[in-house]
């Protein structure tokens, strides 16, 4: 095995960012940790960047994503947006962030660029149930939206043939005590836990385990 850096960039929003969460409690952290440790022994180095900013739908993620990940050209690219898109603000009118055909959109074109820019695999999460059941201006709780944009992010897996990771099904067998301990605690309800970091790194691992073994078998 000839030397060489293989490069991973977690792309998203706050959950990719791990708000509230000590920096070595996320689940980026952990997976970060688990691929240095595995690969300790070996010539593969890593060059790994969280690029995941609280608060960002898609569209700003596709704003900054020149300067977030194609410039870094990374082989593995990690994916993540949609509880900022699928939420509704009392200023929107009833409106999402945005909306259902421009979130499939932005996350086309956004591993489509990576692609471009050299990403070898690109890894695309659906996201995690919350407990945020109140009804939003727009009718609708944001845990019902969440249900569909991830059916959205199921559909783009499909169509552009990148691995699914579906985060979702990972946490589906947890009662709503049990989700509770996932996340962080009311009034949040959404960004998660200690624990929930846990559980969404053992659902993600594996594929980005794969990943790696590819890149460094190349």
């Amino acid at each position: 095995m000839q030397p060489r850096a293989v490069v991973i960039v977690f792309m998203g929003d706050s959950i990719t960012g791990g708000q509230f969460a000590e920096p070595n409690q996320r689940w980026t952290a952990l997976i970060g940790d688990a691929l240095i440790r595995d690969y300790l022994a070996t010539p593969v180095n890593f060059y790994i960047l969280n690029r995941g900013i609280s608060g960002e739908t898609t569209r700003q993620g596709l704003e900054r994503f020149p300067g977030d990940v194609q410039q870094h050209r990374p082989e593995i690219m990690t994916l993540q947006f949609g509880l900022n898109d699928c939420n509704c603000w009392v200023t929107d009118g009833g409106l999402p962030r945005v909306s259902e055909p421009a979130y499939r959109a932005n996350l086309v074109e956004m591993i489509e660029r990576a692609r471009h820019f050299g990403a070898r695999h690109v890894i695309l999460s659906t996201n995690h149930p919350t407990l945020r059941h109140k009804i939003l201006t727009g009718g609708e709780s944001l845990e019902a939206r969440r249900r569909r944009y991830n059916d959205h992010v199921r559909d783009v897996a499909t169509l552009t043939g990148v691995t699914l990771c579906d985060v979702e099904h990972s946490f589906a067998h947890l009662d709503p005590r049990e989700l509770a301990e996932m996340l962080h605690p009311y009034p949040d309800h959404l960004h998660l836990s200690p624990r929930g970091h846990q559980l969404y790194a053992s659902a993600i691992q594996p594929h980005i385990e794969r990943a790696v073994a590819d890149i460094a078998a190349r």
